[in-house]
């Protein structure tokens, strides 16, 4: 069993207090958290991670960590 990197919790309390009514987070709102100027930023650093245009909370909070 993997355990979960140390500011996981952290990412992912804040991401449910700006975003409390989405578990998948858009594009737009993603390049908005971290500070990413363009799409294909975030498409290069997380295209694995997104579906339908979509990100989910989890996998961006684990992003985040680093």
């Amino acid at each position: 069993m993997s355990r979960e990197k140390e500011d996981y919790r952290v990412n992912i309390e804040q991401l449910n207090r700006l975003f409390p009514e989405r578990e998948m987070m858009t594009i737009q709102e993603t390049m908005q958290i971290l500070g990413y100027g363009s799409k294909n930023t975030v498409k290069k650093y997380l295209g694995a991670k997104i579906v339908n245009g979509r990100i989910s909370k989890s996998a961006l909070a684990r992003y985040m960590c680093g």
